[in-house]
């Protein structure tokens, strides 16, 4: 009876705790990245050991955000690891603290301290300065490339122009020239110039499209200069004052329609404050319409009032009612919500945003389920207007698990599940196609076929489907993971010799690596079919920053290349703690590598932090349980005490559980009242009341349900890491004891 209630008191301290941070925090739970679609994805099926070619990618601009940047003509960590029995683990090879540059000479290395003295103190020209008197130049050029990537700075667009020539092997070089093209004047550069620097390329920005259109009125042509700065126009991020500047530098060739577009464009985008700065050059009607549309996108004051002075003519307009959709859906107003989607026009077209109103159809879908109103759910999300892109598959995928799992219509699921699988093709996604499509077939009694897919998911063995379907067909079996392929000696000693590579090894004896992440991600894509990829990430380990080796090898394994050793790195977790016995190794990794990424001091927008994103109310109140001194700054500077903090409350949570994965990590992401909640309403899979893959599909939040299954997924994959040869995949679904 004490144990029990020990464990009651336990619960309710961590259900309050973690319901205030979800509350404060609302979506933003406690581990803070956003996860992006088909976000992990790890080793398949065992393969021959050699490098796999890339296909040769169409050519891409690289996408960049979109900073406000003025634009007026006058332009205006890492600690020693202890190693466990057996598993590979990676230390720092050169300790943070350095005084002998193995890079450069002793005055050299001298320079670059007080040069990285100076950008800690913002102050940029004296680093530059500084750095020039270095006799290796390489230390200016890598400072001035740290320094042209800012968004803000006061290089011109001949600095940038420079750069870029004398340096095209550099990485980001598409970012430079995105930053480039806001430096552009024309009072100071001649047109040819600029003309030439768009060259075949053409501008990678809104604004750049702004400074070519000119270049083409100077030539003399004027529809196509006309057309260049219309739509540079429309979907530029510009200040108030660019605003101002451009509509009346160009004030014959921007019209009212352009101004009308311009703010259409940014509503629908959700930026309200450049909704907002276009109402002064509106139109008297359109000025109320996106009035209220930017009243109702910011959650402001006065809506009603707004929407009441839309003139009738507008009063159907399809971004008003979206906006308002989403203002009732924010609400808790699904039936309000319901009765707008439920008018709007059945054409893809008159829709202008489908893949924005398919957001809206998911959230309301999910409400309906939790509803038990499950025809009505299937309405919502199969009736999307979406012939491609990622909201295609995801509504076909939603629509295909309602038809199967509430409407017992495996037929109707079958063609949802198979439009899926034909439009994904990371494989996290190719084994969920796969593996619902052998559900289906299973539903209907046709093992032939679901065998066939469940064989075709199984490919993908790191994966949470992947591994499913393994057990489906496999049960008891031991799984391989794919080994790492070899690299030639000449290649190692090529890829080692490189400039870039100096420059990484050089900022971790300064302790920059942040500096050091695009730099990596560069040297990756270098030569992946000798195997740069691997070289990176090993890189990436050697100077302690495992989140970059994992984001290097993430991308790899998103065209089927898979390296478990920089992918999976392996640290040392606590046995025990206040003689309590902590999880296994496993289960603590796979939560540190989906919560930090082995990032030390990692911190999260919701105040996350450490290895295993502690809250520090949280943390506080572990820390008092498990009998150690509570130290905030630690959580961030000391890994040891963040993970053992972390693996406490891990293990209390599968004792509050019964020994359940999915439980107790959901509740780590979510929060243990919420885990109650989606017990009581969507079923209880330890009492038999649902399955474990379909309680995880029900869980509300997006990051959360994706939260639980890469977690599950990784766990397999630590212990064939720390095992070190093929072992029987574990059922993540079966209660276990929680060390």
């Amino acid at each position: 009876m004490k144990k029990l209630f020990k464990h009651k008191v336990l619960f309710l301290g961590f259900s309050i705790i973690l319901t205030v941070n979800s509350v404060a925090a609302a979506d933003k739970l406690i581990p803070k990245a956003k996860p992006k679609p088909d976000e992990e994805i790890v080793s398949q099926v065992k393969q021959k050991k050699h490098i796999y070619p890339k296909k040769k990618p169409a050519e891409k601009i690289e996408k960049i955000s979109n900073e406000v940047i003025e634009i007026t003509d006058n332009n205006k960590d890492s600690v020693a690891i202890y190693p466990q029995k057996k598993p590979i683990v990676f230390k720092k090879s050169i300790d943070k603290t350095v005084s002998k540059s193995l890079i450069l000479s002793k005055n050299d290395f001298k320079i670059a301290k007080e040069v990285f003295k100076a950008i800690d103190k913002k102050k940029w020209q004296t680093a530059i300065k500084l750095s020039k008197k270095s006799k290796d130049k390489s230390l200016f050029k890598l400072v001035y490339w740290i320094y042209l990537k800012k968004p803000t700075n006061s290089a011109s667009f001949y600095d940038y122009l420079t750069f870029i020539n004398n340096n095209p092997y550099y990485p980001r070089i598409n970012r430079l020239r995105y930053l480039a093209e806001h430096k552009i004047n024309l009072n100071k550069t001649s047109p040819s110039v600029i003309k030439k620097w768009f060259g075949d390329l053409g501008p990678l920005s809104d604004f750049g499209k702004i400074k070519l259109g000119e270049i083409y009125l100077l030539d003399g042509n004027i529809e196509k200069g006309s057309q260049l700065i219309k739509e540079g126009w429309i979907k530029a991020r510009l200040s108030k004052a660019d605003l101002k500047y451009l509509r009346k530098k160009y004030k014959k060739i921007i019209t009212v329609s352009d101004n009308i577009a311009r703010a259409d464009w940014h509503a629908w985008e959700g930026k309200h404050w450049d909704v907002q700065r276009m109402l002064r050059y509106l139109p008297k009607d359109e000025t109320a319409l996106y009035r209220a549309r930017q009243l109702l996108m910011s959650r402001s004051y006065g809506v009603d009032n707004a929407i009441a002075k839309i003139p009738i003519s507008l009063k159907n307009d399809i971004g008003l009612k979206y906006d308002r959709l989403k203002w009732r859906r924010r609400r808790g107003r699904l039936e309000g919500s319901l009765e707008i989607l439920f008018k709007t026009p059945n054409d893809k077209n008159k829709l202008v945003r489908p893949d924005k109103w398919w957001k809206e159809r998911s959230i309301l879908t999910r409400s309906l389920i939790y509803k038990k109103k499950y025809a009505l759910a299937y309405k919502v999300s199969s009736n999307h207007f979406l012939d491609e892109g990622p909201e295609y598959a995801e509504a076909e995928w939603l629509s295909g698990w309602i038809a199967l799992t509430f409407l017992n219509d495996p037929n109707m699921a079958l063609q949802h599940f198979k439009n899926f699988y034909d439009n994904v093709g990371y494989p996290i996604s190719l084994s969920r196609g796969s593996y619902w499509i052998a559900r289906t077939y299973k539903k209907i009694n046709n093992k032939q076929k679901s065998d066939e897919w469940f064989k075709e998911s199984s490919k993908y063995l790191n994966t949470y489907y992947g591994q499913l379907a393994f057990n489906e067909i496999n049960k008891e079996k031991p799984f391989t993971l794919q080994e790492e392929p070899e690299i030639s000696k000449d290649y190692q000693k090529t890829f080692n010799k490189n400039l870039l590579v100096k420059s990484v090894r050089l900022l971790n004896e300064l302790d920059k690596t942040k500096y050091s992440k695009d730099i990596l991600k560069h040297l990756a894509q270098l030569n992946v079919d000798e195997g740069s990829e691997i070289l990176a990430g090993k890189l990436a380990i050697e100077i302690g920053r495992y989140d970059y080796a994992i984001q290097i090898a993430k991308k790899a394994s998103y065209e089927k290349r898979f390296f478990n050793k920089i992918n999976y790195p392996i640290i040392e977790t606590p046995g025990i703690v206040n003689k309590k016995r902590m999880p296994k190794p496993e289960l603590v990794l796979s939560v540190i590598r989906q919560e930090s990424e082995f990032d030390s001091k990692a911190n999260s927008s919701a105040g996350a932090q450490g290895m295993m994103q502690l809250m520090t109310y949280t943390a506080k109140l572990v820390a008092k349980q498990a009998k150690l001194p509570y130290s905030k700054s630690k959580l961030k500077s000391d890994p040891s005490y963040n993970i053992k903090l972390g693996s406490y409350y891990l293990s209390s949570l599968l004792e509050i559980y019964e020994g359940s994965y999915p439980f107790a990590l959901a509740a780590y992401n979510a929060g243990p009242k919420r885990v109650k909640y989606w017990k009581k309403i969507n079923g209880d899979p330890q009492k038999g009341k649902i399955s474990y893959v379909d309680w995880i599909e029900l869980i509300k939040f997006k990051e959360t349900r994706n939260y639980v299954q890469r977690v599950l997924e990784n766990i397999n994959v630590y212990r064939y890491m720390l095992s070190g040869k093929p072992i029987i995949i574990y059922d993540f679904f079966e209660d276990k004891p929680h060390y």
